[in-house]
Order: structure tokens, then C-alpha cells, then sequence
């Protein structure tokens, strides 16, 4: 009788192993691999897309130190004076597309893929160059200058093609950190005069759990910036340096090398007050463009209304940053060359298309338990 329980207990113990043992083998292992493929798979984008923006950056900075320093790249609203890109001598028989000879002017052609001028005129200004040439040449007898807002316009496409993923990335991310900004002011508030390094980890703790929560990456914001440098140095400098664009006048009022501040300035009774209803044009466009976001993103925010007047004074603090901003990006638009001008005005009005667009299908989407804003946040913020 004493065996009789511990051959149970045997068979029990038997019993289990054997249930263990045969399970299928199969059932764990390629849900660790989906796993280690999609983790694999998010740190490789993560770098390369880093990788990329850093490049795009440093080329940028790259464009920027070089026109200081490289005597080379000088411009001149001059026909013949400065770096000039055009077609080869006697190519096309129009002053206005073939390049003169090198004369005592300091005058430097551009007309062929070159690394003598560095990797950014090389890889970025050269094919935009050739491609605004090319197009305004395509229409070289349109009047008042139209065929050179068409290789703008077209320009423009092109490189909003290129960043429209950063740029739907970074207005989803403005919208959420509109929507949570009133509790970032909060816990600024809460810990508001506590310096010791306890309040101090606490309160980034706090701010980055918060984060986490609504899926926010705070340095998202930055892409766009880093993206934006390059993009407005390609675009200055291809405007700058085509022949065509040197010898156009938009509307015959316009001429789209020209500074309008140094027209009105110093050329005033000569045509240059004609560039204050430029200015009047371009500087609220852009205004508006960099406030429509922000506006739209508020109304469609729920928790975007700080709780206590100390995170209300924050928020106030957020706000004046972000109108300095808007100001000094206004003031790069009427100290640039006016095709340069014309270019933000286009983008500006695409910038303003694109949010629009993009708030009415959200809201549309409000209602279905933001569906659609989950599958767009899932796409743009990988």
C-alpha cells in the first residue's frame, strides 16, 4: 500500500514532462524572430535616416562657411561679373543662357559637373542649376519673366517631393506637443525654483514618461531645421548664379537677382519703392504659413489650455520663442535675392495646402477614434 501513492506521484510528475516535452516546437520561435527582425529593422532606419540628416546638415553649413570664405562662388547681380552657370559659349546664341569668356571681372563659369567648387556646388547646386536652366530655356520667349517662376515652381516639386515625409512627420509631432504642452507646463511648474539634482531627474522622468505615453519624440522638430538649411542655401544659390535668372524682371517689375531691401534702400526713386508691394506680398504669406500649423493644431487639441496660471506664464514663454523665430525667418526672406523670395512664397502657399489638407482629414477622422491619424503616425514617425 505504501507504493501505491508513490507510483502516483511518479506518474504525475511523468505526466507533465511529457505534456512539456510535446508541445509543438515551432509556437515561440518566430514570434522572436518578427521581433528581432522588426527591432533590427527600426535601429538600421533610425541610423540611416540620422546618417542622412546629418549630411544634409553638414552640407548645408558646408554651403554656408564656403560663401565667406571661397571668393570663387561670389555673385554679382552683374550680367558677366561673379560665379555664373549657364550654357557653354556659343551653345545657344541667347546672352541671356550661354556664358561669356573669362574676362578681367572675376567671372567664373559654372557649366559643367565639377568637384573644383566642393562637394555641395558638385552634388546639390549643379543639378539644380542645369534643371532651372534647362526648363526656363524650354520657354525662353514667355513674357515677363514666367518662364523662370515655371524652373522655380518645378524646382520646387522636386525638392517637396524629397522632404515631404519630414515635413508631414514634423507638423504630427507639432500637433503633439501642442496637445500635451499644457501638462509639460505643469510639471515645469511643479518643480519650478527646486535646483537639487533629486527634483531635477524627477522632472525629466516625468517629462519623458509623458512623452513615451502620447508617443512624442521632442527631437523630431529639429529634422525639419536640419532639412530646411541645405534646402534654402540650394535654392540661393542656384537663383544667384543661373544666367536666366540674372537677366529676368517677374512682371517686368521684379528683377529676380535683386535684394528688394537694397532696391528700396538704394535704388528708390529708380524702381526699387516697386519692391515694397513684393515685400508686402511675401512677409505675410510666410507669416501665416508658420502660424497656420500651430493655429490649426490648438483647435484640434483637447489638453493644449495649460491648468494653472504658472503653466500658463511657460506657455506664454513657448509662444514668444516661436514668434522670434517666425520673425527672423521673415527677415531672411526680404534680405534675399528676390527669386529667392518668390521661392518661400510658393513654398509657403504649399506649406499652407498641405497643413490644411492634412487638418481636414484628421478632424474627419476625430470621430473614428483618430484611426487615420494613428495609420499616418505610424507611417511618418518610424
Amino acid at each position: 500500500m505504501s507504493n501505491k501513492p508513490a507510483l502516483n506521484i511518479f506518474n504525475s510528475s511523468n505526466q507533465n514532462k511529457t505534456t512539456s516535452i510535446s508541445s509543438p516546437f515551432w509556437t515561440s520561435s518566430p514570434v522572436k524572430k518578427t521581433n528581432n527582425t522588426k527591432k533590427i529593422f527600426k535601429q538600421v532606419w533610425k541610423w540611416t535616416k540620422l546618417l542622412i540628416l546629418i549630411f544634409f546638415l553638414v552640407m548645408g553649413l558646408w554651403g554656408c562657411m564656403q560663401s565667406m570664405w571661397d571668393t570663387n562662388i561670389k555673385t554679382s547681380t552683374t550680367i558677366g561679373e561673379g560665379m555664373e552657370f549657364g550654357f557653354a559659349i556659343g551653345t545657344s546664341g541667347d546672352f541671356r543662357y550661354d556664358l561669356i569668356s573669362n574676362g578681367s571681372n572675376g567671372y567664373f563659369a559654372f557649366d559643367s559637373f565639377t568637384m573644383q567648387f566642393g562637394p555641395f556646388f558638385g552634388l546639390f547646386i549643379y543639378p539644380g542649376a542645369l534643371f532651372a536652366t534647362f526648363i526656363s530655356y524650354l520657354g525662353k520667349d514667355w513674357w515677363g519673366g514666367l518662364n523662370v517662376l515655371l524652373a522655380i515652381f518645378l524646382l520646387l516639386l522636386i525638392i517637396r517631393a524629397f522632404s515631404v515625409v519630414v515635413s508631414i512627420r514634423s507638423t504630427l509631432q507639432n500637433e503633439k506637443m501642442s496637445e500635451i504642452q499644457g501638462k509639460v507646463s505643469e510639471i515645469n511648474a511643479k518643480y519650478k525654483g527646486l535646483n537639487d539634482t533629486f527634483s531635477k531627474q524627477q522632472k525629466s522622468r516625468e517629462i519623458m514618461e509623458l512623452y513615451k505615453k502620447n508617443n512624442v519624440k521632442p527631437f523630431a522638430a529639429f529634422e525639419q531645421v536640419m532639412i530646411t538649411l541645405p534646402i534654402f542655401m540650394i535654392i540661393y544659390r542656384v537663383i544667384t548664379i543661373c544666367r536666366p535668372m540674372k537677366t529676368a524682371t517677374l512682371f517686368g517689375i521684379w528683377n529676380f537677382a535683386c535684394v528688394p531691401t537694397t532696391e528700396i534702400f538704394s535704388n528708390f526713386l529708380n524702381g526699387g519703392w516697386l519692391y515694397i508691394f513684393l515685400i508686402m506680398i511675401v512677409v505675410p504669406v510666410q507669416f501665416i504659413s508658420m502660424k497656420l500649423p500651430q493655429m490649426l493644431a490648438k483647435k484640434r487639441s483637447r489638453n493644449s489650455v495649460a491648468i494653472s496660471s504658472a503653466g500658463s506664464k511657460q506657455m506664454k514663454k513657448t509662444k514668444m520663442i516661436q514668434l522670434i523665430f517666425t520673425i527672423v525667418m521673415c527677415a531672411v526672406v526680404i534680405f534675399s535675392a528676390t527669386g529667392v523670395a518668390i521661392y518661400w512664397f510658393l513654398s509657403a502657399c504649399f506649406t499652407m495646402a498641405q497643413t490644411a489638407i492634412l487638418h481636414t482629414i484628421i478632424m474627419k477622422n476625430k470621430k473614428k477614434n483618430g484611426t487615420l491619424e494613428n495609420k499616418l503616425d505610424k507611417i511618418f514617425n518610424v
